[in-house]
């Protein structure tokens, strides 16, 4: 099945809402978002990131991810991914990552890094086939205020 995507649009944003089924599964997406997560709360978070981005599956959107920077745009970060529960293991988060990697080039980044919760097993040893490289790590807490690490990752573009 081919993948696609584009911009974000407004009416895309209460479906993406709709796929974090658990707010822990939420925070791994939007560690500030609340469960269950309305879709003008990630909108509006989207207004102050770069490309916000759908990816396609035969029309359907199927994941959703963003690209945010420090101050002075020195460094880029992948934000808010995530892929529909229905498409999961299936190419979409891969095409995803392609996807917002590109973009992050279209910036002339070097690198693209991410934060990734020690608690989700699944995103770093994806993350990691990706390419993804951890490089440190900083203390967080997540959604019932426990103390997590939040693993720092880069990928050399």
């Amino acid at each position: 099945m081919a993948f696609a995507h584009r911009t974000a649009a407004h009416e895309d944003f209460p479906i993406i809402a709709a796929f974090p089924q658990s707010p822990e599964e939420l925070f791994y997406m939007f560690p500030k978002g609340q469960y269950p997560l309305a879709p003008e709360q990630l909108e509006e978070a989207a207004l102050r990131r770069l490309e916000p981005t759908v990816i396609l599956r035969d029309g359907q959107i199927a994941g959703y991810g963003n690209l945010y920077t420090d101050e002075d745009r020195q460094e880029y970060w992948l934000g808010n991914v995530i892929v529909a529960p229905g498409v999961r293991n299936s190419g979409a988060g891969t095409y995803l990552i392609q996807t917002m990697k590109e973009k992050a080039r279209s910036y002339q980044a070097k690198q693209l890094n991410l934060v990734c919760h020690n608690t989700n097993t699944k995103a770093l040893l994806f993350y990691f086939k990706q390419g993804f490289l951890p490089y440190g790590l900083k203390q967080m807490e997540d959604y019932k205020g426990d103390r997590i690490a939040g693993i720092l990752m880069a990928i050399d573009l």
